[in-house]
């Protein structure tokens, strides 16, 4: 995924350059750099701890939060359907907890693209997604790569026992 990742947002940059180039010689605006904030399931697919750590189900969508102008998200959403891919337009709607981490994926001309922090992912699926998220969340805890984990849970008044009962529900 990281690869497909890299391609598409490598080609939007590219898009981005040859239009503000474009720009330049018409004597208007140029585009400012751009900026997306991955998190949701696709986050967890670009982290490395939790993709080798994990069991994770594919998703062709993309939650994110997109600061850039229209032209640049016009772009953005092209490519990724081209990849086979789609911007999920509920992302305001995901939780992304207070003291997330954010990590860089890619820092290009044109475009700046980060991760919310995979345990940050993971609880914000335990508290606004439990039943279904619970075998990730298990796995996640089960794991112990994700040491806050159990704590945030806690702090954010997720229902812990939910994860840590032993039935097959």
């Amino acid at each position: 995924m990281k690869k497909l990742m890299r391609k598409i947002f490598t080609d939007l940059n590219q898009v981005i350059e040859l239009e503000n180039l474009q720009r330049l010689k018409e004597g208007t605006l140029t585009i400012s750099k751009s900026e997306v904030i991955i998190f949701g399931q696709m986050s967890l697919m670009l982290s490395e701890s939790a993709a080798s750590n994990l069991s994770l189900i594919q998703t062709g969508d993309m939650d994110a939060k997109l600061q850039m102008d229209n032209f640049t998200k016009s772009k953005l959403l092209e490519l990724l359907e081209s990849n086979g891919l789609v911007y999920d337009e509920d992302s305001h709607l995901v939780w992304v907890p207070a003291n997330a981490k954010l990590i860089e994926l890619f820092d290009f001309k044109n475009i700046e693209v980060k991760l919310v922090d995979a345990e940050s992912t993971l609880l914000s699926k335990a508290i606004h997604a439990p039943d279904k998220n619970r075998q990730l969340i298990r796995q996640a805890i089960a794991s112990k790569k994700f040491p806050g984990l159990i704590d945030r849970i806690i702090e954010n008044k997720g229902k812990l026992e939910f994860f840590l009962e032993n039935n097959n529900e």
